[in-house]
């Protein structure tokens, strides 16, 4: 089951012919010029979340599953628009899952100038005809209604006549976990006030007091909008004095919090090829002293 996870997790089927991308959003363009930096950063994102199933790209080691990841560098996706990767990457499409609920919008564009730097011949599109700096650009609020016990999220869009609500904005509403964010209900739209409400589960744990990260996040598919998100503590979980995880015995510990029965196979396995070792060493040696006799 983890490997079948960590393979759903890499899998970018760009290949896909039935994957279809809508036209206004292939011209998407990246807001900003990439730079060695947000290559080396978009580098990190890759061997994390995507090495898996897509291999190290040029090299062609990339999992043999069905549908075939296939290997990013090659030119069936080098002639891809960055919009169309960007989409690909955001939404997903079984078994992958939506990167855009796991990576955020200046990530997913690390990755794909990462990818970029395989791709012989590619010209990055001008940032300045970037639809996300030129269209709306929408901010988060989020507050705790604890007489309705309601997480509520406010979207307000910024332009040049001020501040004002924002309606239909699709928003999704998460909380931090050890592997990872855990969403929060079904995703919400903003109403005429800019408002989405999210009733919270009361028996979420929390850390001993009760604090739980919990985070909000803006997603468009319409790519018109520069994707915001607002992460706040909130002592609204259910107090809860357990260990972290990390301060246990179990596989995914530190070294010195292995389980018990992993260090004594471990170190039997040492014990076991060392001797094995000086047997062979000393069975030379009286083959030579026999041999000399």
């Amino acid at each position: 089951m983890l490997l079948l996870m960590v393979s759903a997790a890499g899998y970018l089927p760009a290949q896909n012919p039935g994957w279809i991308v809508p036209d206004d959003l292939k011209s998407k363009i990246c807001p900003v010029k990439f730079s060695p930096e947000m290559v080396k950063q978009g580098e990190g994102i890759y061997l994390k979340n995507c090495q898996s199933c897509h291999g190290l790209p040029t090299k062609q080691n990339f999992a043999a599953i069905k549908p075939s990841p296939g290997d990013l560098s090659e030119p069936r996706v080098g002639t891809q628009k960055d919009g169309e990767l960007f989409y690909r990457i955001s939404t997903g499409k079984a078994p992958m899952p939506e990167f855009r609920n796991i990576l955020n919008e200046d990530e997913r564009w690390s990755v794909i100038s990462f990818l970029r730097s395989f791709h012989k011949g590619y010209v990055q599109p001008d940032p300045g005809k970037s639809s996300s700096t030129a269209g709306k650009r929408i901010k988060l609020l989020m507050t705790y209604d604890t007489a309705k016990k309601r997480i509520l999220v406010k979207a307000v869009e910024l332009n040049k006549e001020g501040v004002q609500p924002a309606k239909g904005v699709g928003i999704v509403l998460f909380v931090q976990r050890y592997f990872g964010n855990m969403q929060i209900a079904d995703p919400k739209t903003t109403s005429e006030s800019g408002y989405a409400g999210f009733d919270w589960p009361r028996d979420l744990p929390g850390d001993k007091t009760g604090n739980v990260i919990v985070g909000a996040r803006e997603s468009d598919p319409t790519g018109s909008m520069q994707e915001a998100m607002v992460i706040d503590t909130l002592n609204i979980g259910v107090p809860t004095d357990k260990p972290s995880l990390t301060d246990t015995r179990a596989m995914w510990s530190t070294r010195d919090k292995a389980p018990v029965w992993v260090i004594l196979i471990y170190t039997l396995a040492v014990i076991t090829v060392w001797y094995f070792i000086i047997y062979i060493i000393l069975s030379v040696l009286d083959i030579r002293k026999i041999k000399q006799a």
